[in-house]
C-alpha cells in the first residue's frame, strides 16, 4: 500500500505580513507545516524543535536575492533535507515546492514508510535531498505506532470485543509503550 510522502499537504499562509529578515517567519512557518519538514515531513521535536529547525529558500537567495525575505518562498525544513539541498537548483526538472500539490506526484511512501521516487524527476529530487536516508522511514514507522496505539486504546474502552481480542490487544498495547519508551528522549526536546 502507497502513500503520500506528507501526511498533510502543507499550505502557506496568505497575507503575512513582510519582514526584512526571512528568520523572522519561523512562527509562521511552524503552523503552516505543521511542525513537520516540508519535505520528508519529519516532524520537528525529532530535531530539537523548533530550535532545531531550518528554513530553506526553496529557489536559493543565491540565485534569487529578490526571493529571499518573499513568505511564499520559504519552507520549514529539518536540518536534514536543508543542507543536503543547499542551494542547488535546476528550472522546471529539479525540486518541487512541497505546498504544490504537485510534490506528491513524484515520489510516495511505501508500505514501510520509505520515499521512493514515482518518476525521473521524482528521482532527482529523492538522490538530492537524501530522502532515502533510514531515519525517514524510522520516524515515519514511530508516527504509525502512535495512532495504532490510539486505535487500540479506543477498541479496549469500547469492549465490544470477545475476552481473547481484549487480551490480545492489551499484550500489543504494552508492546507499543515499550517501544514508545525507547524513543521518549526525541520527544522530550522541544
Amino acid at each position: 500500500m502507497a502513500n503520500n510522502v506528507q501526511e498533510q499537504r502543507p499550505v502557506r499562509s496568505e497575507g503575512v505580513m513582510p519582514r526584512t529578515k526571512h528568520q523572522a517567519y519561523k512562527d509562521e512557518l511552524r503552523v503552516d507545516f505543521r511542525r513537520r519538514c516540508g519535505y520528508c515531513d519529519d516532524k520537528d521535536v525529532y530535531s530539537g524543535g523548533k530550535r532545531g529547525f531550518h528554513i530553506d529558500h526553496f529557489k536559493p537567495k543565491s540565485k534569487f536575492d529578490d526571493l529571499k525575505t518573499t513568505y511564499s518562498n520559504l519552507v520549514y525544513s529539518c536540518p536534514y533535507c536543508n543542507i543536503a539541498k543547499s542551494n542547488k537548483w535546476k528550472p522546471r526538472v529539479g525540486f518541487i515546492d512541497p505546498c504544490s500539490a504537485e510534490y506528491e506526484n513524484h515520489l510516495l511512501r511505501d508500505e514501510r514508510g520509505r520515499i521512493v521516487p514515482k518518476t525521473k524527476r521524482g528521482a532527482y529530487i529523492h538522490k538530492e535531498l537524501k530522502l532515502g536516508l533510514r531515519r525517514h522511514e524510522i520516524l515515519w514507522m514511530m508516527g504509525r505506532l502512535k495512532s495504532q496505539k490510539t486505535e487500540i486504546k479506543a477498541a479496549i474502552d469500547a469492549a465490544s470485543t470477545t475476552e481473547t481480542e481484549l487480551r490480545l490487544l492489551r499484550v500489543f498495547l504494552d508492546i507499543q509503550n515499550r517501544i514508545d519508551s525507547y524513543f521518549s528522549d526525541f520527544e522530550a526536546g522541544g
